[in-house]
């Protein structure tokens, strides 16, 4: 079972979400946990020239986290409205 560990920006927009979405959030970070790389489950897609990240997509917002195998960890990046800045850092 993985660990999931938020940045403060992640932290910062699941307190600013409905509670429709911070149920979404949540179902999603319990299949996480048994399933780092949902692909059937959910909208998930490898993020290009990164190493073991991904981005998911909850109805307008997309999810970015970064897998860290051996530690077990689950690090969620960012939790934003689908825009054109979404992705960039």
């Amino acid at each position: 079972m993985f660990e999931i560990r938020f940045s403060n920006q992640a932290e910062k927009a699941i307190n600013k979400c409905d509670k429709k979405l911070k149920r979404r959030l949540k179902e999603f970070f319990e299949t996480l946990k048994q399933n780092p790389v949902p692909a059937k489950e959910y909208d998930l897609k490898k993020i290009a020239g990164e190493e073991d990240t991904y981005r998911i997509r909850l109805s307008r917002f997309r999810t970015t986290y970064t897998i860290y195998w051996k530690q077990k960890i689950i690090r969620v990046i960012k939790i934003a409205r689908r825009k054109e800045s979404t992705y960039k850092r």
